[in-house]
């Protein structure tokens, strides 16, 4: 965009920018043949734009979400519909591997309209100034956190202050040139931030399965930000504050939830938290808040088998806990080791045995094609799941070195006989497709390994499969299953 363009374009916000439109892009392609599945039962609520919309409705502007993957509408029907809205600004959000969809839905609406569009979430965060220069249909970008940055940017976009003296920000300068300002303190008490407005989006969409329930709509909630960890294949280091884990008050964790049940009607809680009991007594506390309460929720989420034990799961399970996950990745102990994990085969096994001993559902997931993987030591990760006989669900994941991560930069020098096919990042689908080969492993190696392995798992154990299909109700097993046997084929 040129220096009178872009000028013009902020002048023309100046005196009546008070609309803000919020689009999360189509991203199912991202599961490839396994869309069917990822539709049916793991489609997630765009949690972090109803938190943006929060903190600009505290700062006196209109907020509208579109979540394009929840609906039926087209690329075109959606930004047709968003620019009906009228928006002043339009924000969308991008992992890396959606960063292609939200290129496209840019493109499509600078077709239409000259409203400035900030591109927000991990892939901007990672890349920084490089998505503005090369990429003119984006705007503004915002690294890290945006409750705090966007108001701001929109206050500056109105020529109440300057680009330059907000925090987080990559913008154009007069002469074109990409600038990235100082990077923005972490809000440290999340406590502060108003509950994620859940009001803009169709809740009806999100659906879970859920044991004792059948199909149920579903909320997500995050408890807290952040992750101490180091795995190679995560980039949370490059965002900022990404390594440190800010924790809500189990209080304010437990009032989101009551507004939950009692103002949407909605009763299964889908916790996003990268380690849901870090905490193991505000785990506790949360479990004691929600019965003191008298709540009557299910709920599930995602934790590191070294951050459980017996009585825990147990006052989980009374608070209405139904389904645990945990990241297993493989089931050989060298190629685990060498992911930086710091989590043993034991920790997992002990772990899996602990949430079934508590009447938890179980599920786990693997990663095939990592770091020294040969066939070999895939069908001992595949052979080791399947002898897990406490573990009801998996997940197998292909191997995606994402920008960022220590894991992309392994593939790129070759390391652990690893051969990067592609860094298109349209390409970067864990499901049904692999951007690298290993040793012995070609592509279409493991793309069959893992169709194999998930038949393997689901069908070798009649007890696995009779649970699954029984667990949530006929409905929910014809749907689950239709939709497993749709992905299976494809």
């Amino acid at each position: 965009m040129g220096v009178i363009c872009f000028f013009s374009l902020v002048s023309e916000y100046q005196t009546m920018m008070n609309r803000v439109l919020l689009l999360s892009p189509f991203y199912s392609s991202v599961y490839g043949s396994f869309k069917p599945a990822f539709k049916a039962g793991f489609l997630n609520p765009p949690l972090g734009l109803c938190y943006i919309a929060s903190s600009l409705q505290k700062k006196g502007y209109e907020a509208f979400i579109i979540d394009a993957e929840s609906g039926d509408e087209s690329l075109e029907e959606v930004v047709r519909n968003g620019l009906s809205l009228k928006p002043d600004v339009i924000g969308i959000t991008a992992t890396s591997p959606v960063f292609t969809s939200a290129l496209e839905m840019s493109r499509a609406i600078k077709k239409l309209s000259s409203v400035p569009i900030v591109l927000g979430g991990p892939h901007v965060t990672i890349m920084k100034n490089q998505v503005l220069e090369e990429y003119p249909e984006f705007d503004f970008g915002v690294i890290g956190e945006g409750e705090e940055t966007l108001p701001e940017l929109f206050e500056a976009i109105t020529g109440k202050h300057d680009f330059f003296n907000i925090q987080g920000l990559i913008y154009r300068d007069g002469g074109n040139r990409v600038i990235v300002t100082q990077e923005r303190p972490v809000l440290k008490d999340i406590d502060n931030l108003p509950f994620p407005d859940r009001t803009l989006i169709h809740n009806e969409r999100y659906t879970r399965s859920v044991p004792g329930k059948g199909i149920v709509k579903a909320a997500a909630v995050m408890s807290s930000r952040g992750c101490p960890f180091q795995c190679i294949y995560c980039a949370i280091k490059k965002i900022p504050g990404g390594n440190h884990v800010r924790m809500r008050s189990a209080k304010n964790v437990v009032d989101e939830i009551e507004y939950i049940v009692k103002k949407l009607g909605i009763r299964h809680i889908s916790f996003n938290d990268d380690d849901l009991t870090m905490s193991r007594n505000r785990t506790i506390q949360m479990c004691e808040e929600i019965l003191k309460r008298k709540i009557e929720i299910t709920w599930e989420g995602l934790t590191r088998a070294t951050l459980v034990d017996r009585e825990l799961f147990q006052i989980m399970k009374e608070a209405g806990f139904v389904r645990v996950s945990f990241g297993i990745e493989s089931g050989n102990p060298e190629i685990l080791k060498g992911l930086n994990r710091n989590v043993t085969l034991e920790d997992v096994e002990k772990a899996i045995e602990m949430a079934k001993a508590a009447g938890l559902i179980t599920r786990g997931s693997i990663m095939i094609g990592l770091p020294n993987d040969t066939r070999k030591t895939v069908k001992e990760t595949l052979d080791y799941v399947c002898r897990l006989k406490f573990l009801d669900q998996v997940i197998i994941n292909i191997t995606t070195p994402y920008p960022g991560t220590v894991l992309e930069e392994m593939a790129k020098r070759g390391e652990g006989g690893m051969r990067l096919l592609s860094e298109d990042l349209s390409e970067l689908r864990r499901f049904g497709n692999a951007v690298i080969e290993v040793n012995d492993l070609k592509k279409q190696d493991l793309i069959k390994f893992q169709k194999a392995g998930l038949l393997k798992f689901y069908l070798s154990s009649p007890k696995r499969a009779f649970r699954n299909l029984t667990e949530a109700g006929f409905k929910s097993a014809m749907v689950n299953s239709y939709a497993f046997i749709r992905s299976i084929l494809k």
